[in-house]
Formats: C-alpha cells, sequence, structure tokens
C-alpha cells in the first residue's frame, strides 16, 4: 500500500459495490471486524496504520524558484531574444548584444517576481482537517468489557476504528453513524456539498447508492464539523480515499489526452514548444514569437544572398543580424508583464488576488461565470425574511385569528446580516408585492442608519401587534444563540444559524434576549400612574411599559420592559422529533409587585407539521381559537407558499401555564410541557444575496456573460436566490434547472443535444461541476469558476479562470484558483472581467504598434537592399539604429498604451470581441501602418540621396562600417539616413497616440487621461534632437550626421501620416456603422432565462 491512506485490500470491495450509507452498521462492523465497545485491538490498529498509511492528504508540492525562472528563461520569445543575442554576440556587434542583454534580463526578472510572489500564495492542503481525534481501542490482553477513550493525532486514525465526536469537532475521517450512539448530530459540511444549512445526521440506512454526499444524511465526513449533538461512528474511509481527498486527488490530476501514435507525439512536441496545454495567452505570444523567428531566419538568408554568397563583407552579416532582429519586438515581453504585473496590482487594490498574471487577460473573453452559491452569491449567514402570524394587524379584524388570512411581514437586512437594526415591513399576503418587495430590498438596504421608517407599512416596535409580539418574544427567548460585535463595526452569532437568524430578528424589533433576560436594578418610588399589565392566561395583547423607540435611534432598538425573564426549563432540540422547547417566568423591578401573578410563558418552535401536532388552538389568550382541519391546511398553504419562494419554514407555538405550577413544570415530562400550545405563527428563512449580486448579474448579462449557479443546495431554494439577483427572469423553461442527479444522469450526447445548459445546478457534487465545466469547453465556450468550498476545487482547477474566495474560502480551493477575492464579493468578478477585458483591448493596441513599428522597419531594411553599389548594400538606417527604434523609442510607448484606462463601452460589448486578438483587422492595422510609415521612411531616403545627391554615385560601401564615425563620400548617406531615422521614430510617436483608439480620430480623443503615454512620446520624439546632434553619438554610433533643411522632410511626413490615418479612421468608422446596422435587430445573447418562453415549457 501506499503512504495516501488508501484502504485496505479486504475492505476496498466492499464499498466499490455496496456503499457504506446503504449498509446496516451490524454489516458494518462485521465486515470491519470491530466491537462497538471495545473498539479496534490496538494491534490491529498498529497492522492497518501500517498497511494502509496515516490518515492524511498528500500535501502540495512546495514552489521551487528553479523551476519557476526556468519556465521565464524558456518563455519563446525569450529564446528567440536569446538566440539573437547569440548571433549579435558572433558577428562582434556588442552593443546589440548588449541591449538585447538587458531586454531579456528585464523580461526575465519581471516575470519570476510576480509568479514567485502568487506561488507564495498557495495554501497547504495539510490545513484542512482536525488536529486530534478521539476514538475507542482495547488491548487484546487486557479483560476488561471496554475499550479506552483515546485521543490520538488524526493521522493514526485507521479504517474500522470506532470515533467519538461532539459539539466542535471536526471530523477527522469519513465515517458510517452508529445506531442508539447517536444525539441529535449536526453536522456543517458547506465546505464538501455548499449546503448553507448544518444537517441533521441519523443513524438509519440510505438506500441510493447514488445518491449525493449531501443526502447521506448517515456519513459524517473528513473535514466537516460538527455544529450540535454527538454520535459515535465507524470509520470507513481515511486519507486520499475520503471524499477530501478524492477531491484533493483530482486537483492533482491533469487531464489525459485520448490521442495514441503519433499525434501524441506531436501533442508532447507541442507542449513542449509551449504551443498547447498552457494559458491562451501564452499560446498566442509563443506562436507568435515562432512565426516571427522564422520570418527574421527568412529575411537574414535573403540579405546575405543579396552578396552572392561570396566575399561576403562583415558589414553585410550586421545587416543580416539588423534585419532579422528589427522584426523582433523585443520589448515585447517586457510590455506585456509589467502590463499584466500592473493590472495584477490594480486588481489587488480592489481585493482580487491574482495568482497566475495571464488569467486577467483570460477574463476579458469568458461566456460563462459558474458560481457557487453560498457565500458567493449569498452572504453565507442565515437571515429571517419573512414573518407570519393569523392575526391581521390593523382594522376589525386585528383582534380575532384567523389563519385563512394572517398578516405578512418582510424584515429587511444589510450588507451584515447579523446586524441587530433593519426595517420592518406589513405587506399583504399577495404573492407578486412579496417578490416586488424582494427585488427592491437588495437595492435599498443600507447601514448607516439611514432608513426610511416614516412609511405606512413600516412596524414601530412601540406599538407591535400582540400577536406579531407574541412571535418576537418567542423567537428571542426560545432561543440559545448570541450576538456580539468586533470593535462596534462586524457583527457575528454563536450557536446555531436558524437561532442566529430569529435572534437577529428579535434584536430588530426591539426584544433581543439580552434585554429580555437582563436583571436591572432600579430605585422605584411610589406612583399613581399605571401599573405593568398582568401577564395572564385570560389575556394576549398584554402591554409592557414602554418609552417610544424608532428603529433608527440606535445601534440595538429595545423596548422598555419593567422586569426580566428567567428560564426554568428547557428541552433542546431533537432532531428525531425535529422541535424544542422552553419555559420562562417573568419577574417585575418593582419589589412589591407579586411575582406569583404573572404567568409562565412556553415557548416551542421547530418543524412545521411536528409543531402543529403539538397545538390546540391558534393564538395566545382569551380570544384564542381551536384549531381545526381547516386552520392546519390553511397553515400549510402559506408554509407551502413561503416555502416555495425558498425559505426555510420553521413554526412557533406557545402557551400560558399559571406560576403556581412554575415547580412542576420542572420536572414535568416533555410530552406533558408541549401539549396543548398554541399556533403563534410561521417565519421563513433564507441565506440572502449578498446586495452587489443583483447588480453583478446585471452587469454580466448586459455584456452577453451568462451567469451560472452550481450549488449544494435544495432546487427550490436555488431557483428562488437566482430568481431574486436576476440568473432566472420570473419566468423560465423547467429545463433552465437541474438536480445534480438529473444532470448527472446524462452522457455526454444528450448534454450536448440540449439547447442550452441549465443556468441553476442543484444538489450539485463535485463531479457534477466538472461535467458542466466540461460541457462549457465542448460548446466552445469559456468559463469563470467562483467558489469557496473544497467541493468546488475540481471545478476551478478545469475552468479557464478559478476564482476562490478568501475570507470564507477553503485553503484547498484558494491553492486551486487562479484568483483569490479578498473581500469574497461577487461583483469584484465583474469589477476583474471588465479590468480583463482592457487588458485584452490594451494589447490589441500595444501589439498594433510593436509589431507595425517591426513592419516599418523590415520594409525600410529590406528594401534598403536596393540601395547598393559593387553588389554591397548600403542600409538606409544603421543597425544601432534600427535596434534603438525597436527597443528603447517602442517599448515606453507600448507600456503605456497597456496600461490605458478602461474604455466605458468595454462592458457593453459581447465576448466574441475578446476571443482573439489577431483578427483580419488587426492584421490589416499591423501591416498597413507598418508598410505605410516605412514606405514614408523610405521615401525620406531617397529624396535625399537620389533626389537632391547624385545617387547610387554618392554610396560608398565603406559608410556601413560601424564606430569608426564619418568617413569622406559618406556625407549624403549620412545626411540620408540621419532623415530616415528621424523621419520614423517621429512617426513612430505619432502612431503610440494614434494606437490609443484604433478607431476614433485623434483629434476627438482624451490624450490627458494617458499621461504616461504623452510623457513618453514627447520625450521620445525629442530624444532625436541629442543623436542627431552630439558628436560621436550620431556619426560613430548612429553613423548618422546633423541635418538641416532635412527637418521639412521629417514634419511633412508627419502631416501627411496624419491625414492619411483620419482617411483611414473613417472609412472604418463607416464600416463598422453600417455592420452595426445590420445586425441591430440581433439581440445579444445571454441565456434563454430570461427571454419569454411558451407557456407549456414555464415553471
Amino acid at each position: 500500500m501506499d503512504e495516501k491512506g488508501s484502504l485496505s485490500h479486504t475492505s476496498q470491495p466492499v464499498w466499490r459495490h455496496k456503499p457504506p450509507h446503504t449498509q446496516p452498521a451490524q454489516d458494518l462492523l462485521a465486515t470491519l471486524g470491530v466491537d462497538v465497545v471495545l473498539g479496534l485491538s490496538e494491534d490491529k490498529a498498529a497492522k492497518l496504520l501500517e498497511e494502509n498509511g496515516p490518515n492524511r492528504l498528500k500535501p502540495p508540492a512546495k514552489p521551487s524558484r528553479l523551476k519557476i525562472f526556468m519556465s521565464q528563461v524558456t518563455n519563446a520569445m525569450t529564446i528567440v531574444l536569446l538566440s539573437a543575442m547569440a548571433v549579435s554576440f558572433g558577428t562582434m556587434d556588442w552593443i546589440a548584444a548588449g541591449v538585447i542583454g538587458a531586454l531579456v534580463f528585464l523580461n526575465v526578472s519581471v516575470g519570476y517576481s510576480q509568479e514567485w510572489k502568487a506561488a507564495k500564495t498557495l495554501a497547504a492542503l495539510e490545513s484542512v482537517g482536525s488536529p486530534v481525534a478521539t476514538v475507542i481501542r482495547h488491548n487484546p490482553r487486557s479483560r476488561k468489557a471496554e475499550g479506552n477513550i483515546l485521543t490520538l493525532p488524526t493521522e493514526q486514525v485507521v479504517v474500522g476504528d470506532i470515533v467519538l465526536v461532539k459539539i466542535g469537532d471536526v471530523v477527522p475521517a469519513d465515517a458510517r453513524i452508529l445506531p442508539n450512539y447517536i444525539s441529535n448530530l449536526e453536522c456543517d459540511e458547506a465546505l464538501l456539498t455548499g449546503e448553507s444549512l448544518p444537517v441533521g445526521k441519523v443513524s438509519d440506512i440510505v438506500d441510493d447508492p447514488t445518491c449525493p454526499v449531501g443526502d447521506r444524511i448517515n456519513m459524517i465526513y473528513s473535514g466537516s464539523q460538527v455544529t450540535k449533538g454527538r454520535a459515535r461512528a465507524v470509520v470507513t474511509m481515511t486519507g486520499m480515499e475520503t471524499e477530501l481527498g478524492k477531491i484533493a486527488d483530482a486537483l492533482e490530476r491533469k487531464e489525459k489526452s485520448g490521442a495514441t501514435g503519433f499525434k501524441r507525439s506531436r501533442e508532447k512536441v507541442a507542449v513542449a514548444l509551449g504551443v498547447a496545454g498552457t494559458t491562451p495567452l501564452q499560446i498566442r505570444l509563443n506562436m507568435l514569437a515562432y512565426f516571427l523567428l522564422g520570418v527574421a531566419i527568412v529575411l537574414a538568408i535573403i540579405v546575405v544572398s543579396s552578396t552572392g554568397y561570396s566575399n561576403i563583407p562583415e558589414s553585410i552579416a550586421t545587416y543580416a543580424v539588423a534585419a532579422a532582429v528589427s522584426l523582433l519586438p523585443a520589448s515585447l515581453v517586457a510590455v506585456v508583464n509589467l502590463t499584466l504585473a500592473v493590472a495584477c496590482g490594480d486588481l489587488a487594490s480592489r481585493n482580487a488576488l491574482v495568482r497566475r498574471m495571464d488569467a486577467v487577460e483570460t477574463l476579458g473573453g469568458v461566456t460563462d461565470i459558474c458560481s457557487d452559491k453560498t457565500g458567493t452569491i449569498t452572504v453565507g449567514r442565515m437571515v429571517l425574511r419573512k414573518a407570519w402570524v393569523p392575526s391581521k394587524a390593523s382594522g376589525e379584524d386585528s383582534d380575532r385569528f384567523d389563519t385563512g388570512n394572517g398578516q405578512l411581514y418582510i424584515v429587511e437586512s444589510g450588507r451584515d446580516p447579523y446586524y441587530p437594526r433593519g426595517i420592518i415591513r406589513m405587506v399583504d399576503s399577495d404573492i407578486e408585492q412579496d417578490k416586488r418587495m424582494d427585488y427592491e430590498h437588495y437595492e435599498d438596504d443600507n447601514d448607516d442608519g439611514a432608513e426610511d421608517v416614516s412609511g405606512e407599512d413600516v412596524v414601530h416596535i412601540d406599538r407591535l401587534d400582540g400577536a406579531f409580539r407574541d412571535l418576537i418574544q418567542s423567537a428571542a427567548l426560545n432561543n440559545m444563540a448570541t450576538l456580539k460585535s468586533k470593535e462596534g463595526k462586524n457583527w457575528e452569532g454563536n450557536g446555531d444559524p436558524t437561532e442566529i437568524a430569529l435572534q437577529v430578528f428579535a434584536h430588530k424589533a426591539g426584544h433581543g434576549k439580552p434585554h429580555l433576560t437582563r436583571k436591572r436594578h432600579r430605585h422605584y418610588a411610589p406612583t399613581t400612574g399605571t401599573p405593568l399589565a398582568r401577564v395572564t392566561t385570560h389575556i394576549s395583547t398584554h402591554e409592557l411599559q414602554r418609552a417610544p423607540t424608532n428603529q433608527s435611534e440606535q445601534v440595538t432598538p429595545r423596548v422598555q420592559i419593567d422586569g426580566y425573564y428567567e428560564m426554568l426549563v428547557e428541552h433542546p432540540f431533537d432532531s428525531t422529533i425535529k422541535r424544542m422547547s422552553t419555559a420562562w417566568k417573568f419577574i417585575p423591578e418593582d419589589p412589591s409587585a407579586d411575582v406569583s401573578d404573572y404567568d409562565i410563558l412556553v415557548y416551542m418552535k421547530g418543524a412545521v407539521e411536528r409543531i402543529l401536532d403539538r397545538c390546540k388552538y391558534v393564538g395566545l389568550g382569551d380570544n384564542r381559537v381551536e384549531l381545526g382541519e381547516a386552520s392546519i391546511r390553511d397553515i400549510i398553504n402559506k408554509m407551502d407558499e413561503l416555502a416555495s419562494q425558498g425559505l426555510r419554514v420553521l413554526c412557533l407555538a406557545g402557551k400560558y401555564v399559571p406560576h403556581f405550577e412554575a415547580e412542576s413544570l420542572k420536572s414535568a415530562k416533555r410530552e406533558v410541557l408541549e401539549s396543548d400550545c398554541s399556533f403563534i405563527g410561521l417565519v421563513g428563512i433564507y441565506d440572502p444575496p449578498r446586495p452587489e449580486s443583483r447588480g453583478a448579474v446585471m452587469d454580466s448579462h448586459r455584456a452577453g456573460i451568462v451567469p451560472r449557479m452550481l450549488t449544494g443546495d435544495h432546487a427550490a431554494t436555488a431557483a428562488s436566490i437566482a430568481r431574486s439577483v436576476g440568473i432566472l427572469g420570473n419566468s423560465y423553461a423547467s429545463s433552465a434547472v437541474m438536480t445534480g442527479q438529473e444532470f448527472d444522469a446524462l452522457t455526454e450526447v444528450e448534454i450536448d443535444a440540449l439547447p442550452e445548459l441549465p443556468v441553476v445546478v442543484a444538489r450539485c457534487a463535485p463531479e457534477t461541476k466538472v461535467r458542466m465545466v466540461e460541457a462549457l469547453h465542448r460548446r466552445g465556450r469559456k468559463t469563470v469558476m467562483t467558489g469557496d468550498g473544497v467541493n468546488d476545487s475540481p471545478a476551478l482547477k478545469r475552468a479557464d479562470v478559478g476564482v476562490a474566495m478568501g475570507l470564507n474560502g477553503s485553503d484547498v480551493a484558494k491553492g486551486a484558483a487562479d484568483i483569490v477575492l479578498a473581500d469574497d464579493n461577487f461583483s469584484t468578478i465583474v469589477r476583474a472581467i471588465r479590468k480583463g477585458r482592457s487588458v485584452f483591448q490594451n494589447l490589441g493596441k500595444f501589439l498594433v504598434y510593436l509589431l507595425s513599428g517591426n513592419v516599418a522597419e523590415v520594409v525600410v531594411l529590406m528594401i534598403g537592399l536596393a540601395f547598393r553599389r559593387d553588389g554591397v548594400a548600403v542600409y538606409p538606417i544603421s543597425p544601432v539604429a534600427a535596434l534603438w527604434i525597436n527597443t528603447i523609442a517602442a517599448g515606453p510607448p507600448a507600456l503605456a498604451l497597456g496600461l490605458e484606462p478602461t474604455a466605458k463601452d468595454a462592458m457593453d460589448l459581447s465576448p466574441d470581441h475578446f476571443q482573439a486578438i489577431f483578427t483580419p483587422m488587426w492584421y490589416l492595422d499591423t501591416i498597413g501602418y507598418g508598410v505605410f510609415m516605412g514606405a514614408q521612411t523610405l521615401a525620406t531616403f531617397v529624396i535625399v540621396q537620389y533626389g537632391i545627391a547624385d545617387g547610387t554615385s554618392d554610396i560608398e560601401t565603406k559608410c556601413n562600417d560601424a564606430l569608426v564615425g564619418l568617413q569622406p563620400g559618406c556625407e549624403i548617406v549620412f545626411k540620408a539616413r540621419g532623415t530616415a531615422f528621424a523621419t520614423l521614430q517621429m512617426i513612430l510617436m505619432m502612431h503610440g497616440l494614434t494606437c490609443k483608439n484604433l478607431t476614433r480620430s485623434l483629434f476627438k480623443m482624451n490624450l490627458l487621461e494617458n499621461r504616461l503615454l504623452l510623457w513618453s512620446t514627447g520625450c521620445l520624439a525629442l530624444s532625436v534632437f541629442p543623436i542627431i546632434y552630439i558628436p560621436a553619438i550620431n556619426d560613430r554610433v548612429f553613423q548618422v550626421d546633423g541635418l538641416t533643411w532635412h527637418w521639412a522632410l521629417v514634419f511633412g511626413q508627419l502631416v501627411v501620416y496624419v491625414v492619411a490615418v483620419e482617411m483611414y479612421k473613417l472609412i472604418r468608422r463607416s464600416f463598422a456603422r453600417n455592420n452595426a446596422r445590420r445586425v441591430s435587430d440581433t439581440e445579444m445573447h445571454v441565456a434563454y432565462t430570461m427571454e419569454p418562453i411558451d407557456d407549456h415549457t414555464m415553471v
């Protein structure tokens, strides 16, 4: 056996054919040879540990500095530049070799530093898990009837161990729960399944062998946390064989190719060359590098062949190298790395940490966002959204209980769901109004105390209806959760998520449990005022004395009461009967008051059906009514209505008990305490969407991106959240929402045959998410996968861009992701996509700028072969001048173009605009601009050399000699070179401004928004003058001479360039408008869920 912690040979076949959750616990114990009381023998445990290996996950490989460095050095463009540097050294062109070497150093340094920083953010998988475990083992040589309870390191847990888990424990391994040893067990499995609520566990058999992990409620899983109760369980899987281990193993596996033979060998070569198996941007740049290298070699051969391959002078060898290097965008890698590094820094300041730089560019072309729900689209915290009581809040029927009508309340929450203040509104029970309130809720929430409390529908805590107050007080007192703030800002809840939601609701209504149960010490003077009304069984609208308190007056609104509540009895929640109850007595603050005048309050909450079974009445007090069959149907219908909106519905009930029965209640059986209760109301709880999610989804639709929700939650909840944030419309096709089981049951052929892939997949297993990503890839779509749980990790790695949550995300997810969000905010994804689109557009701009400049140089140097005498050509611009333009002059403006501000219409374009940089229009721009600028440069050279001077008779072969200065007979050639050099560099600087926007007129651009571009082009344009006029630099290095009247030619060519470019852009804009008219009736496709659907397919 290896060290991965796999199962033994004896037990593995059992699980393969019949999973543990489908087997009786006794059969499992017999198969594993373990007794539930004694546990494993110490000898057998040691043997299993040796066979199966330690119970741990395979640690991830540590980042290697050497590996990162070699990946930068072996970059295709770097290899090409290193080859050019070697040739330059071979021809003793020391200046060219030195400049190229410096560029290589810059390229490698920038790329290495950024990747090393990203590699250090990789979190270890080992951090997910439990450090210790409690197990039962026995010494086979001992005669004790029970085993010993031991606390061991998690790594020593083996298959067959009996583990003991209790509240707060992290489960050490996958295990089957044992009957008779479970008490109210609940586990938080959000990291594995995405389920937003803790899962109640049972020991009964689950018959379905293929059910998702989240539905195997008789199993507990490694890495999950116990939130309630305790249990014993027998370990069935350890190490890499656990569900957590399977996910970790999936992350390590690479997609296998089905190719064989020659095709497989070709794939390996492509991967080695960097044109396959890497990111789209890297593939494009590598292919460009190899293409340019091939063309450069051809150009060098053409230059050398111009001599007839005999008596090749050294200057021609230098000419050949200059021609080849002039085609290579030497600063490309540096500009790309710096552009991406700056973009990464910008995103980091906006809470998006980029672990892989070129993922930013990939973001620009995504067509889909596959997102988890819990903690990503939603806040990951439960809140009470709606409450219903069987009594109208106002009007003639306000004091009468009627389950056929009742009053619905909506509770609003802000960015912090646990913030103990918020508006409560009364609404009609009309579903459409409820939906309207849902949508308005996300746009209007705020936490700054500026809520609108002036509306007639706003509930004020000093004027609560009696029935609603009973519900609020029940939610507050029958509750073990607590709230606290961190430094007065962020609020945290301790306890069961459902109870936290109820407690937050009670705080918003001024009835927080700490306020109701806090003992106060006041000095009471004799008073003739109205005393505190008795809390008796004869009235239900008892009014506690209080001062008017608006919800906006203080952080935690409170009613004023003259006393406090003290708990007498608590029956905790039991998952077998699905309810809990408590009993409370009221103690007045006035020492002269008689405690016996106040009745005992009994409150109960739980599953609706279970609570109704214990109820006999509707409402508290004298005006309560009998709970008949019609009332039960009304309540069940209201429950179904709330549940259809994705809410988890709880029922609240209670009763009054005379004070003299207080002592007997303490010893009474639970069934007695919870009998003959009165139904109080229903509450709907859910994990709300983030306030920003709806706007982010709408921005995605506007950009032609399809947001999809893949969650471990239930279908009704997922669909409701999807509707509320706009992923689904009010009307949608039934096939738009699927469960994971339904999707997994489809073959790849059946999935590909679907007209549209589902946009909501509920009860989703990790494999389901991977299949969705692969299905999108087969359709030629690019996807972002966002998530925070371990269950998201395989899909994060398979997606084009994986995005993990930084605050609530698991370490595994962060390690698999390309981008980590520091604020866990879905809207940050949209900002990142916007930045990705900006980077994509900017890449296209500076690639046009760089490569069109290279084309211009090639045109000048290759056509310059015609300027010859005695079989030897004289180059129109010197090799040093060509290298200067190719590196120093071209680099800064290219970088400035890479840092262009994001275009305002970046999110108004479809993803099709961001799929390919090298489009036909890009080639037209690059070649067209390059040929035109090269022609202008040649024109100035020809005018000076042939139009003014005597042409060939003034050409001397010695004029190519480097570092010797101006020789007699070379005056005209040096003047012509100087004019050509000045023309090309001046036009290239104007070209940099032109490339700021490839369609807009230069005179309508806001040039001041990119000051770096203005400074770089301006300074480099001025650098022409010292090069032309400073002695030694001009004639010995650049092989030019000072200009006089020649400047008229230079500036004349600038005017010609501007006029020609403006005419070209005018034609392009006209073509774009005509093309837009042809497609004006075609709407951008985002998802069929937003379009009207035929009635027979609507949900």
